[in-house]
């Protein structure tokens, strides 16, 4: 799996835009580092045979991350807005891949089980979620909140669902929205949004996050191939 060059050149980028935030390139480097990491993460997906929505996701959260600083592209700091429309999209895919995969059953079935503690992670989201979302409230503008609430709703939803199917994609789903809310808290004013180790946490969790998540799809789907091919 790692001997893939797709792969391999996501981890180059990984490693790139880590140290672009010490050591300072030209915007337009940082730039490209910073659209082309998931398409390199979507390829490997596509090409391993992983479902297409999470294709489909990979390519929004580029289209995310491409708008994710609109001034850079010559758009106005309304061109926030399309970034994170594409990855609320991005999250509708992922959410509707993992109910599909039986998340709902997985989580009715966890409650009265052997891995209530699925069930129990997943109530922790939402009410942990809620409460930051209030706190948040009143360092966003009004036309953010509606965004910003439509986007927490689905990353709980998502988060969830994805835990209640595999254990590893929880945990990159986690670190996704981990990485949203430290934009999040950026933005409000909690911490200073352009200091280095704030920049730092936020790549690197959403870096993690991608790839806990697309491995997770793609052994799923292997594994189920092995198991069919018996």
């Amino acid at each position: 799996m790692i001997k893939s060059p797709w792969l391999v050149g996501f981890g180059l980028v990984a490693a790139a835009q880590l140290i672009f935030v010490v050591a300072p390139v030209s915007p337009l480097a940082d730039l490209v580092a910073v659209s082309i990491l998931a398409p390199l993460l979507a390829v490997w997906v596509w090409r391993s045979g992983g479902p297409k929505l999470l294709v489909l996701a990979l390519l929004l959260c580029a289209v995310g991350d491409l708008l994710g600083n609109p001034r850079r592209i010559g758009l106005s700091e309304n061109g926030l807005l399309f970034s994170v429309a594409a990855f609320v999209a991005a999250q509708g895919c992922l959410l509707v891949l993992y109910v599909r995969s039986g998340a709902v059953a997985e989580l009715r079935a966890a409650v009265g089980g052997d891995r209530r503690w699925r069930a129990v992670v997943a109530l922790l989201y939402l009410i942990g979620a809620t409460l930051l979302f209030c706190l948040m409230w009143g360092g966003l503008g009004p036309t953010f909140r509606v965004a910003a609430g439509l986007y927490l709703v689905l990353l709980v939803g998502t988060a969830g669902a994805s835990l209640a199917v595999d254990t590893r994609a929880g945990i990159g789903a986690a670190l996704f929205a981990g990485s949203v809310l430290l934009v999040g808290a950026g933005m409000v004013g909690w911490v200073e949004g352009a200091g280095t180790w704030h920049r730092l946490q936020v790549r690197l969790t959403y870096q993690l996050g991608l790839l806990l998540i697309a491995v997770a799809a793609v052994r799923r789907v292997r594994r189920g191939a092995s198991v069919g091919s018996r």
